[in-house]
């Protein structure tokens, strides 16, 4: 089954970044939350530590970050 890319990063989505920009504090793989959405196609996306304090703030495009999947699929 192919990747879905074309769903648009909403408020509170689950995202992991896929192309961190050279200024931001993030890397490929890091999975943070989508805390505003800007137009046309930016988002802000709140990275946390392990202690759950935020590490980081980026603004990323819709394209450097994939939205994970969040709902109950059915199995069997």
């Amino acid at each position: 089954m192919p990747m879905n890319k074309s769903r648009q990063p909403k408020l509170l989505d689950i995202v992991a970044v896929l192309n961190p920009p050279a200024d931001a504090e993030v890397e490929v793989g890091d999975v943070g939350t989508v805390v505003e959405v800007l137009p046309p196609d930016r988002v802000k996306v709140e990275f946390l530590n392990r202690g759950g304090k935020t590490r980081c703030i980026a603004t990323l495009t819709a394209d450097d970050v994939l939205v994970l999947n969040r709902e109950r699929t059915h199995v069997g």
